[in-house]
């Protein structure tokens, strides 16, 4: 009769602990999941940056034949 009753309460125990471990997985999914999100809103945060800086480089330039010569000294 005991080895029966250690037999379920070990049982109960595994069940209790893929139960917890069930949890967690999904826990670690959902933060997997935002992480993803967040690196995609970076990158095209990013991309944009560089794309800004890119049109003021280009905006920045001056036309040689536009720009005032040199001062002589």
């Amino acid at each position: 009769m005991t080895d029966i009753n250690d037999l379920n309460q070990r049982i109960e125990e595994l069940e209790l602990k893929i139960t917890f471990q069930d949890d967690l997985i999904e826990q670690l999914n959902q933060s997997l999941i935002q992480q993803q999100d967040d690196i995609r809103n970076l990158m095209r945060l990013i991309e944009k940056m560089g794309n800004d800086m890119q049109d003021l480089q280009e905006a920045s330039v001056i036309d040689q034949s536009q720009e005032p010569p040199p001062p002589h000294y």
